[in-house]
């Protein structure tokens, strides 16, 4: 913890990732935890306390991140009609 103009600041977080507590910078956005996990915005939606959350939203000390997996399926198309 540093302090600064606002006061008390964490430079780290807890949060807890698929049940996992992990610390993070303080200043970690969805976008950027993305790229920890290892996925694509394309493969899996992130929820923050279970909504989803635009990807340069902030995480905050103590949030739950948990995350849906993303596929897609085409639909067969017949032939003869």
């Amino acid at each position: 913890m540093y302090i600064g103009i606002k006061g008390i600041m964490r430079k780290t977080i807890k949060v807890s990732i698929g049940g996992e507590e992990r610390t993070l910078p303080a200043n970690t956005q969805l976008s950027d935890l993305y790229k920890i996990l290892g996925f694509s915005k394309w493969e899996i939606l992130l929820l923050v306390n279970g909504k989803p959350r635009s990807d340069d939203s902030y995480l905050e000390d103590g949030d739950l991140v948990t995350w849906l997996r993303i596929t897609l399926h085409e639909s067969p198309v017949s032939e003869s009609r």
